[in-house]
């Protein structure tokens, strides 16, 4: 990614059932609790789901999954293949999901806070720590995180 605007070769587009298998891939080499297919095929029906893939070089190598409640987004999932990292993907999944939905007042998500790297990204994408949620990934807390827009 360069200046925002996707290289050559990179699509961001819907996530399908199609997707699943790639998508499960990523997320078994970036996720230590990742979904099960039935949870994925469970959330793309949900009329509140809203599930994008980044593709490089034809392979799905990042997704992000949001749920729209009202006028706020909350991230459910995101996750990027190891070999496909820092190189924007992420924040370019982001941008995406928030340009799809002017209406939307709020972003929030969850992280790990162990996962520092993701954290920064965050930071720097203009989200702000607002809060802790205890026992949430059952092992572990998770700082909560929002983008007022």
């Amino acid at each position: 990614m360069k200046g925002g605007e996707p290289e050559a070769g990179i699509l961001v587009r819907p996530m399908s059932l199609a997707d699943l298998p790639e998508v499960m891939r990523v997320d078994a080499a970036s996720i230590p609790r990742p979904w099960s297919a039935s949870l994925w095929r469970e959330e793309l029906e949900s009329p509140f789901g809203f599930y994008l893939v980044l593709e490089e070089g034809g392979e799905v190598a990042a997704h992000i999954g949001l749920k729209l409640v009202a006028d706020e987004l909350h991230v459910m999932t995101l996750a990027v293949r190891p070999g496909s990292r820092r190189r924007g993907h992420a924040r370019a999944l982001v941008d995406a999901a928030i340009a799809a939905h002017p209406e939307v007042k709020r972003v929030y998500l969850e992280v790990r806070p162990a996962n520092v790297a993701a954290r920064r990204l965050y930071v720097s994408l203009g989200f702000e720590v607002t809060g802790r949620r205890r026992r949430y990934y059952g092992d572990e807390d998770a700082l909560l995180m929002t983008r007022d827009l």
